[in-house]
């Protein structure tokens, strides 16, 4: 799998398909999201709430 990054068209999916449910992620946590996805971590749904109400992953 080749390495996601802020400009990579699977990004640019991602955000278009956030902003048409009128949600906007910040650049700062998109990073961070990013990070977490390029190091083959598993995604929770626990880490997703704790990013979405904390801001941070």
């Amino acid at each position: 799998m080749t390495k996601i990054t802020i400009d990579s068209p699977e990004f640019k999916r991602v955000e278009k398909n956030l902003l048409l449910e009128n949600f906007q992620v910040n650049k700062q946590l998109a990073l961070k999201a990013i990070d977490v996805v390029n190091s083959k971590k598993i995604l929770t749904p626990t880490m997703i709430k704790e990013a979405l109400n904390l801001e941070k992953i």
